[in-house]
């Protein structure tokens, strides 16, 4: 049986396939992963060939310029330039990019990554005040990245102390905007809709884009500036924040990857050591190996280890940040599996999914640097919105992650008589309360919830891009394939399924893994690798699978091969 149902994302869609077939030459399961995302016709050359010249002009984001002339005066008056930043990937390179394009033209920069215990998150009165403080001389302007869209009353502190401030900004803005010099910000602009999928490091990199525009324009500076230089940052922070790979994110990170490749700073190489990439790098090794390694800095250590790294010239001193890292990783990794136990067996002891929608569980001073990731794997493995706090001292702080299309921002602003802060994105939130309040906002929750999904929105279910032949992945497909990626988010890499194969081998790898060869009716082989199949699971002679065509290298070798996600026996 099938761990979960398929679908088929490509029913009813024969008319788009023949029709891309028959003005691209396509092959087959090209034209499929096409029509199956809802790319449009005049969008695949695009697609297919994302180039910086794409990106659009920063000068569309009202006020941009402003900000560019105000960060350049203070550049020329060597005022100091404070930027608050934020404690995941994301915050840290966002304020590394920034940071770097501005003393590269003489700024006088210095850069506050709020502590995520003794600050809480964003920008705040208190933020503000500690932040200021660790400057020498007197600060007359602060550039937020990541966060700030709804930090009013830290915006009119600011104003008091004859601060300009300049918010950059990508998450969801409250019902009154921050009185600050400038709002970057894609997501308050009805006009920038092509943009909203930027993330915190898209939209630091959009203000750098119209800070060097401007220094040229006018003749301040920014002529030896190479904005492609400062992609790898913004390549992180797009990636590990888990934003759609879509618009000009294909471009960011396209080439952004190809910049962390050559690994220029030492503290990329140092990290991309630590992690024991031994690869080409790929948009999933952000994701599942160096962003968690940074993060894990602002979840149960310090975030300026994490940004101390990225910006090392010394190769010695990164090689020392990146051990920190690995040793925070490695705390973060126990923290968050102790966590994941207490809070499934919570469920399984407390909550009816067959009538809940939701799930929302609750331990005395769990970690608050890893309930994220907690609620991040429960929304998954149980493919319902969830909610993870932990209680302590009276108060309820979590975070939360959506599933499917619900926006979770607007689920809590139901609710929000009962909370005393939240925020985010549709898909991640976080969230505080008094701890007396949690079973009735719950309650709130999941009657909100109910009202927006169904049965059929819970299912839980592999989607793929239609079936194929083995045959037709030959040496065409595979040269598509290297130009459809960045594969991520909103871009997963292109499933198919593949009907009544026959076992022409197969063997473990370790206790859980599986290779072997499979061969269909028209006696067509490919290799395959299955993670997390034991080898027990491949005793059966037939099988439709669904798997992901790759090409495996191996000592400068290339050979096709599948990399099977589900099967299903026949026989």
């Amino acid at each position: 049986m099938a761990r979960k149902k398929w679908r088929s994302a490509c029913l009813n869609l024969e008319n788009k396939i023949d029709a891309f077939i028959r003005k691209y030459s396509f092959p087959r399961p090209v034209a499929m992963y096409f029509a199956s995302r809802g790319i449009q016709g005049n969008e695949v050359t695009d697609f297919l060939n994302p180039r910086l010249t794409g990106l659009s002009d920063p000068y569309r984001f009202p006020g941009i310029k402003v900000a560019a002339k105000r960060l350049w005066d203070a550049v020329m008056n060597r005022d100091p330039i404070l930027i608050h930043g934020d404690y995941d990937t994301d915050g840290i390179t966002a304020t590394a990019l920034l940071s770097f394009v501005l003393r590269q033209n003489g700024g006088n920069v210095h850069s506050f990554i709020p502590h995520r215990f003794d600050d809480g998150y964003g920008f705040t009165p208190e933020s503000l005040h500690k932040a200021v403080s660790t400057i020498p001389n007197d600060c007359k302007v602060l550039v937020t990245v990541d966060c700030g869209i709804t930090s009013c009353e830290a915006v009119d502190e600011a104003n008091k102390m004859g601060i300009d401030t300049i918010i950059t900004d990508h998450h969801e803005s409250g019902p009154e905007l921050p009185k600050a010099l400038a709002i970057i910000n894609p997501k308050v602009n009805s006009d920038l809709k092509d943009l909203q999928v930027l993330a915190g490091a898209g939209v630091a990199f959009k203000l750098c884009h119209a800070f060097i525009k401007y220094g040229r324009q006018e003749n301040l500076g920014g002529f030896t500036t190479k904005l492609e230089e400062i992609l790898d940052f913004v390549a992180l922070g797009t990636v590990a924040d888990i934003v759609p790979l879509l618009g000009e994110n294909r471009i960011l990170v396209k080439y952004g990857i190809e910049v962390l490749r050559k690994q220029f700073r030492p503290g990329i190489r140092a990290l991309i050591e630590s992690s024991k990439i031994k690869t080409e790098l790929k948009p999933s090794d952000i994701t599942f190996k160096l962003a968690p390694r940074i993060n894990a800095a602002g979840r149960v250590g310090d975030a300026n280890t994490a940004l101390n790294l990225l910006e090392s010239d010394n190769i010695v001193e990164a090689y020392k940040f990146s051990a920190n890292l690995e040793d925070f990783n490695a705390i973060r990794q126990q923290k968050e599996q102790e966590i994941y136990q207490e809070a499934k067996e919570q469920i399984e002891r407390s909550i009816d999914l067959d009538k809940r929608y939701s799930i929302l569980v609750a331990g005395d001073d769990w970690h608050q640097g890893v309930i994220g990731i907690v609620a991040s794997r429960i929304a998954r493995d149980f493919n319902r919105p969830t909610i993870v706090l932990t209680i302590k001292d009276g108060k309820a702080y979590g975070s939360g992650r959506s599933v499917g299309t619900l926006n979770l921002v607007e689920v809590l602003y139901k609710s929000s008589e009962l909370l005393e802060r939240f925020g985010g994105h549709p898909m991640a939130v976080g969230i505080g309360m008094k701890s007396e309040v949690v079973s009735e906002f719950y309650d709130s929750m999941e009657a909100n919830i109910q009202e927006q999904l169904s049965d059929a929105d819970l299912e839980d279910y592999t989607s793929f891009d239609g079936e194929v032949q083995l045959e037709e992945l030959d040496d065409d497909f595979f040269k598509y394939l290297k130009h459809l990626g960045p594969f991520g988010h909103s871009n997963p890499k292109p499933v198919y399924r593949f009907n009544d194969l026959e076992l022409v081998k197969s063997f473990p790898i370790g206790k859980r893994h599986t290779r072997g060869v499979l061969r269909n009716r028209s006696n067509h082989q490919i290799e395959f690798i299955a993670f997390n199949f034991e080898h027990s699971q491949f005793q059966n002679s037939a099988m439709d699978v669904l798997a992901m065509p790759q090409v495996n290298t191996y000592y400068n070798l290339e050979r096709p091969q599948l990399q099977i996600i589900d099967l299903q026996a026949l026989y």
